[in-house]
Formats: C-alpha cells, structure tokens, sequence
C-alpha cells in the first residue's frame, strides 16, 4: 500500500498570487508565468521544486532572488492523490515520508515481538481474530485522516494486527498438517501473489489514495468469519495439557475424513506434556540451538534486506510504475512454484542455500554494466529480477525451514522472533540503499550491491549449518530441538565406520554393525 499511499508525484512550487496554478500547463501565458516565477534547473532538467523567485515590490517583474516556497502543485498523470500531496511532505518535510515508512516497519517489528508470544500464551485462534479486527479497524480509519500524526500511528497499528494475523494464520495452518504435506505451506505465498496482483489492478483504476485505502481494507471484515469456521490449533492445545478440547477436534476431523481412530488415539491417552514453562529463550541454553537460532535469524535478517532492497530497485526502473510493480508479483509466483516443486525432492537446507546465492549473484552481477560503462539497462532489469527471484524464494523456504525447526510451544514466538529480526532487515533496506548518495564515482553505484550480494552469499553458506527438516516430525519440546538432526551425524559417523572397517578387512559384519546400531 506505501508504495501508492506514499508515491512522491512530479511536483513545483506553485506560482505566488495564483490561486488556481496547475502542474499541466493551462497556456503559453501560464507557461510564460511559470518561466518567469520559478527557477529552471538545468542539471535536473525541471522547474525547481522548493524555491520560487522574489518578486520586485517596485516592479512587476520577478527577480533573480529566491525563497522557499510554502505552496505546490502536482502532477495528476499518475495519481490523482497521495497523502504526500494531501499533507505536502515535499522538500523540508520529505523526511516525514521516511517517518511514515518506518512507522510501518516498526508496526510490523514489535506486533512480531507482542502477539507472536501471545500466541503461544493464549491460543492462535484469539490472536487471529484480534489481528483481524484490528487491522480492518485501523486501516480503514486510516483512509478518513487528513493529518500527519494520527496516520503514522495508525499505519503503525495496522501492521502491528496485520502481522499477527499473518503469522498466526500461517503456523495454525502448518500445525494442522503431517510431515509429508508441509511443503504446502509454500501454497499461501500464492495468495500473497494473488493479492499483489490485486493491489496493483485496484490501484491502477483507484488512482485517490484514500478510497483505495478504504476499498481494501474492506474485505478484512470478511475474516472475522474465520472465528466460527476455525478451530484451535490441536497440537498447541496438546502442549498446554488441554487434551479434551484437542480430542474433540480430532474426532471430528476423524469424522470428516471417513477415519477410524482408537479409542486411545481419540481420546489422547498416555499423552504427557511438560513443556508448558519452555519460552523461546530457552532455544539459547545449548550450544547447538544457539547456533541454529543464529544462522535462522540470519537468513531472514539478509532475506529482508536484499527482498526489500532490491524492491527499491524495481521501483527506481525506467517504465511504467504499474506495470514493474506487476512484473515484480509474477517473478515472485515464478519463485514460489519453484519452491512447491523442489521443497521435498532438494530438501529445505540445499534450496535455502541455492536461492540465497542466486539472489547474491544477481546482486553482484548488476555491477557489470556500471563497472564497464555500458548501456544495458535491460541487463540490469533481468538481474534484478533475477535477484528478486532469489530472494523472494528465500523468504519463502525460511518461514518453512523456521516452523518445522522451533519447537511447538514456542513456534509462535519463534516466528514471531525471526520476523522481528527480519523487519530490522527491512528497516536498514533504504539506508544501504542510499548510501550512495553519501559518496561518489563509481562506488557509489558499486557499494550498496555489494552489501545486498555479500550478505546474500554468506547467508546462504551459513544455511548449510542447519539440519534438514524435509519429512521430518516436528519438534513439541526444547529436548525434541535438542535431539533434532542427531540421527543424521550419527548415521554419517556410522558410514565412515563402515567405510574404516571394509579398508581394514576387519572380520566383522560392517553391514551387521551398521543396521544394529542405528536399529
């Protein structure tokens, strides 16, 4: 919604004295009065957008003096309205519009933090229908303010519900599914694609940046059915001891499904939890979990910061705003159908890696054009893209890699983490981004690509320290996360054995030793 709400037209001090000034001229005599008003930068070939000149009080003819100007007028080519030209956040007040995208950020950052353990603490039904009526309650006020501070905070809060919804929707899901079918949780970024695509056809006919807040804040009222339709999530009701309430909905997915369950699996007998008093910091009691938590966060940190970074990009190519807004949706639903298809049959570990490293080398190869001063901008079109590709794969087998990694207890609170860390990501996307604005020559083109292609690689090396997870049972406990992965370097310290003993002709059965110990 930012990159609509927030979108800077092309602007210039309006002419003093004229009240009914336009940015279209309306006559050479308009033209000629602009001519004589407002300076021409040639550098930047426009009329300048903070100053205006001063005009002779003895004649009546502008001067070569000038002054800010305190009025403007915009272009309507693209937009009719942002609330950039509702509240003029042009020129000395242009660092308000960076206030407005970090209050969204921070939104995100602490609902991550808040209503992810409230999560685990409570139940993800509730906090799913208190991100939903919160975020239908706040965006929708949002389109009816016409001043600056109630809309930063109300874009603070409706990111703040709006990502407890969206992480909370996502972990009930991928607890109601087996091992075999989880790769599925890719299946919801097509929803996400789905709505990209959306905004950008509404956003294209809505060209007023109020009704199209109004419009799709809307279908969030929708949601709130999803308490009636919706039940608690089993396996987090199993963790808090609630056997009964998750008894009853196993009987009726039972039901449902034409299954025939045992009495002691339909009524959870011989089931006991202790892990009611585990919270997410107890991930960092063991060395091992220290380490895996680290390299997760990580991940989502470099996969935010190149996902956003290379979206300010896409948003800086030359053409129409809409139609890179929608090439940049479709190379994310190309990247999530890669994912469906190769989830299971590469496992989470060696895919994490792979896109990761596309994403980096995509980053890094962008440098060729500049670097040998050539005009390729459709290069560097494709290798962002390319790079988008990568990154927005990444994103997507994190969130997977980060649920079946974290234990049940905490799942909620673990996802709710690594978001907060990722929206850190986002936060500095911008800044990296801009850096060359601090310096000059050629690095100042080079420098923030490699800062989003350097990361890239290292975090996707870094990935290779996790434990794969494809068709494995999640983990209910912190000792389950402990134990996690250990099969695996067993199984590979056994095989060297076996590879030992065979150079050694020793005498006995390596094959025999081999399958009883594991057995």
């Amino acid at each position: 919604m930012s990159v609509f709400v927030l979108a800077v037209p092309d602007h210039r001090c309006a002419i003093p004295e004229l009240d009914n000034d336009t940015y279209a001229s309306q006559g050479p005599w308009h033209a000629d009065l602009i001519n004589q008003s407002i300076p021409w930068l040639s550098q930047k070939n426009m009329y300048s957008q903070c100053e205006v000149f001063v005009k002779n009080g003895t004649q009546r003819d502008w001067g070569n003096m000038t002054r800010k100007c305190d009025k403007w007028v915009y272009s309507k080519e693209i937009f009719t309205s942002t609330f950039v030209t509702e509240v003029d956040m042009v020129c000395d007040h242009i660092h308000y519009r960076t206030y407005a995208s970090m209050a969204v950020m921070a939104g995100m950052t602490v609902g991550s933090v808040l209503l992810g353990s409230l999560a685990d603490l409570i139940g993800r039904k509730k906090v799913l229908l208190l991100g939903t009526v919160g975020q239908f309650t706040c965006g929708l006020t949002t389109g009816f303010i016409r001043s600056y501070i109630p809309f930063i905070i109300l874009k603070f809060l409706t990111t703040f519900f709006g990502i407890g919804l969206y992480l909370t929707s996502y972990v009930i899901g991928m607890e109601l599914i087996g091992p075999a079918k989880r790769k599925y949780g890719i299946v919801k970024e097509f929803f996400w694609c789905l709505g990209h695509f959306l905004l950008t056809g509404f956003a294209f006919v809505l060209r007023d940046w109020s009704l199209l807040q109004i419009v799709l804040s809307i279908p969030n009222f929708l949601m709130i059915s999803y308490f009636l339709l919706l039940n608690e999530s089993s396996r987090w009701l199993v963790s808090k001891n609630r056997l009964k309430e998750a008894s009853e909905i196993l009987q009726v997915a039972a039901k449902i499904n034409q299954v025939v369950l045992s009495d002691d699996v339909a009524n959870l007998k011989n089931i006991e939890s202790n892990a009611n008093n585990e919270k997410v910091w107890h991930m960092m009691t063991n060395c091992r979990l220290i380490i895996r938590c680290l390299v997760i966060f990580v991940n989502w940190l470099v996969a935010s910061l190149v996902f956003y970074g290379l979206n300010l990009n896409v948003g800086n190519l030359s053409g129409d705003l809409y139609l890179n807004f929608f090439l940049s949706g479709l190379v994310e639903v190309v990247s999530y159908a890669s994912c469906l298809i190769f989830l299971d049959k590469a496992g989470r570990k060696l895919l994490q890696c792979f896109f990761m490293l596309t994403a980096g080398v995509a980053c890094v190869s962008t440098l060729y054009p500049v670097l040998f001063n050539t005009d390729l901008s459709w290069l560097t079109i494709v290798l962002c893209l390319i790079g988008k590709f990568g990154a927005s794969a990444a994103f997507a087998v994190i969130y997977i890699y980060t649920v079946e990694l974290f234990p049940t207890v905490m799942r909620n609170s673990g996802l709710g983490a690594s978001s907060l860390v990722a929206n850190i990501g986002g936060v500095f996307a911008p800044y990296i981004a801009d850096i060359g604005q601090m310096i000059s020559g050629d690095m100042a083109v080079v420098l923030p690509l490699l800062i989003f292609g350097g990361a890239s690689i290292f975090a996707g090396l870094l990935a290779l320290l996790l434990p794969e997870t494809a068709n494995q049972k999640l983990p209910d406990t912190v000792e389950d996360a402990k134990n996690f992965g250990r099969k695996n370097i067993i199984g590979f310290e056994l095989h060297n054995m076996t590879l030992t003993s065979e150079k050694t002709n020793n005498s006995l059965d390596s094959t025999t030793l081999t399958k009883e110990t594991l057995h």
